[in-house]
């Protein structure tokens, strides 16, 4: 095999387990984004807690 042959050989390698990684990363993030998005509004009004009034002020 020529360097070239194995640097194509690892570049169609390494975007495959990168694509792959992407959709799962993308499936997992649709399963779970209603409990992430959760999650995350919890620990801002908890970090903040008169957050709703300074807003409601705005």
């Amino acid at each position: 095999m020529k360097t070239n042959e194995r640097l194509l050989s690892a570049r169609i390698l390494i975007f495959s387990i990168a694509t792959a990684l992407m959709v799962i990363s993308y499936v997992i993030y649709q399963e779970y984004s209603d409990e992430i998005q959760s999650k995350i509004n919890t620990a801002i009004t908890e970090t903040l807690p008169d957050l709703d009034q300074s807003l409601a002020q705005l």
